[in-house]
């Protein structure tokens, strides 16, 4: 599609989304955070964009998609001067166009 324009904040009210596939295009900026508060969504693509930051998306749980369920341009090496941080992205696209998954992180307290 080629679209070059920053992700609509609009997309974050659309509360019965389950697939939001916006991978190879050219968006750019921020990803709005009403994406993170999408309680049904099952399936976020978004590598091969122009975006310079994720908000922290709660990790989505889909066995249909399995290690495809939330990927971005997290991979190294990166298009950008540092790696694009993805918190629970299960994939992770690099500037090469490899995709590789990302292991679960867990964290201590």
């Amino acid at each position: 599609n080629d679209i070059k324009a920053s992700i609509p904040t609009e997309l974050g009210k659309l509360s019965n989304l389950i697939y939001l596939r916006l991978s190879y295009n050219a968006f750019t900026g921020t990803v709005p955070e009403g994406l993170a508060e999408m309680k049904g969504l099952q399936l976020l693509q978004l590598q091969s964009n122009r975006i310079t930051k994720i908000p922290t998306i709660p990790r989505l749980i889909d066995n249909i998609h399995g290690q495809s369920t939330f990927v971005a341009d997290c991979g190294v090496p990166s298009a950008f001067d540092e790696a694009l941080e993805c918190y629970n992205c299960t994939m992770c696209c690099n500037a090469d166009d490899g995709c590789y998954p990302q292991e679960e992180k867990t964290f201590r307290s």
